[in-house]
């Protein structure tokens, strides 16, 4: 009797199971190894340990092949073993690791249906330099294969396949907020604002740039006041400077008091304002305080300062 061995890959695609062993109808997703005079190739293989190994075979970027044991690996002699083997891991780098969930079938020619043999709820084995090959070392018992009455050995014909899901390393995105309360003692978290010549001013005002909380801001002054409040009350406000230098991009929360203070640096008006600061606009107080309040002022002198509670932090990686 001639002995043939024919491989062949399926297209077809279907999902993991999640039970230990059950029989389907649909045929493995990615490979099959149909074998014919199975008794032949038997003669063929060493009795101690002996293997038949297949072509490989593309999956999840990898190349595979199947490894089956007729009579069972050097550890189990009363069972059929099959095991999927990972091909060319010499090229990787010396540290890989490859994961995979994957499923080994045997055909049952009676009912016409594959039993599935995998690791239940969805166990991931590891490749890798010393686990080249994981299966499964008691696929079936030699008295159940070899019992034409169960189906897996039919006219010395029988099947097998192999289904494998890569699983790729972890790639999702992190992003953690923090609202910072008391900022350290090593962190700025006061700026004053001397502006001379205060009597003379027209128009709005920006401050120089200055760090608090680790961001960069801005002051904006309206001497005559911001839109409804032109004419009657000072506009004080407070812009984020580092929107387009700073990584990642999210609003930025901060509790904050801005305050003009006397040239004794005892307080004199302050308010309290929270918001989520982006590059859009400024936030504040267009009515800060009535213009008719403001005094003579010292040298022409006045003096704004802005203080922290609060601020948020975003981190964002891997």
């Amino acid at each position: 009797m001639a002995l043939g061995i024919q491989q062949f890959k399926s297209s077809a695609m279907s999902n993991s199971e999640e039970i230990l062993r059950e029989e389907r109808e649909f045929q493995p997703a990615h490979f099959i190894l149909k074998i014919v005079s199975y008794s032949l190739l038997l003669d063929g293989i060493d009795e101690k340990g002996g293997k038949y190994e297949t072509g490989t075979f593309d999956v999840g970027g990898y190349k595979w092949k199947l490894i089956l044991y007729p009579r069972g690996n050097k550890t189990c002699k009363d069972h059929i073993s099959l095991y999927l083997g990972i091909v060319e891991g010499n090229s990787f780098s010396d540290k890989w690791t490859v994961c995979a969930n994957f499923k080994l079938f045997v055909l049952n020619q009676k009912t016409m249906k594959y039993l599935t043999i995998q690791d239940a709820k969805r166990t991931v084995r590891y490749f890798d330099k010393l686990r080249i090959e994981q299966g499964f070392a008691q696929l079936l018992s030699l008295d159940q294969f070899n019992d034409p009455c169960n189906g897996y050995l039919v006219n010395d014909c029988c099947v097998f396949g192999a289904e494998i899901l890569v699983v790729q390393p972890p790639s999702s995105i992190e992003e953690t907020i923090t609202m910072v309360k008391e900022l350290d003692d090593k962190t700025v978290k006061t700026y004053t604002w001397s502006i001379k010549n205060f009597s003379t001013l027209e128009n709005h005002l920006y401050s120089n740039e200055f760090t608090l909380g680790g961001r960069k801001w801005k002051l904006d002054l309206y001497p005559e006041g911001y839109k409804s409040a032109k004419g009657k009350s000072l506009s004080l406000l407070l812009w984020l400077a580092d929107w387009e230098s700073v990584e990642p991009k999210r609003e930025v929360y901060v509790k904050y008091k801005l305050r003009v203070l006397d040239h004794f640096l005892v307080k004199k008006v302050e308010k309290s304002v929270s918001h989520w600061f982006d590059s859009k606009r400024g936030w504040g107080c267009p009515d800060f305080m009535p213009l008719k309040d403001i005094k003579k002022l010292k040298d022409n002198t006045l003096i704004v300062e802005v203080e922290f509670d609060v601020i948020s932090s975003i981190k964002v990686g891997p």
